[in-house]
């Protein structure tokens, strides 16, 4: 009843303070999501780029090295010295943080450069008739010219 008074001798309809309400609820909604969102992204980057060899740490803050990884995301890390390592299993949720990130294997580049005209035809040796017909002389080198033009 009050806020009623008021809103009549400000001279503002009630239900702006409804639509302020709204606006201020659905933008703090906003504001949460998208950095939640970000760093969800930003985690499951990291998790996809773990490799053997790669350097983490865990989110109980122990260091190690990755070992080997297993398909159901578990992960050997060697907590201890190269001389004399220590295995832990940690499951792969339990990564904090990759220290040192290890590239993996290079696929092969496929480079768009020209290939030279010896590499674009590939002759084929087929056993050919003895007696060919004239047709069929004039269609190969028809074709051929047609290769040389391209």
């Amino acid at each position: 009843m009050y806020s009623s008074t008021l809103l009549a001798a400000s001279g503002m309809p009630e239900w702006v303070m409804y639509v302020i309400i709204g606006v201020v609820l659905v933008g703090m909604i906003v504001l949460t999501i998208i950095p939640q969102k970000k760093r969800q992204k930003q985690q499951q980057e990291m998790m996809n780029s773990l490799v053997v060899g790669t350097k983490i740490m865990t989110i109980g803050r122990l260091v190690g090295k990755i070992v080997q990884i297993n398909g159901d995301n578990t992960l050997h890390v060697n907590v201890g010295t190269e001389e004399n390592p220590t295995i832990i299993v940690i499951d792969r949720n339990a990564v904090g943080l990759v220290l040192e990130n290890i590239a993996p294997p290079a696929a092969p580049v496929v480079a768009d450069a020209p290939v030279s005209e010896e590499l674009k035809t590939e002759e084929v040796f087929t056993e050919e008739p003895a007696v060919e017909a004239p047709e069929a002389d004039a269609s190969a080198e028809e074709n051929a010219a047609e290769e040389k033009k391209d």
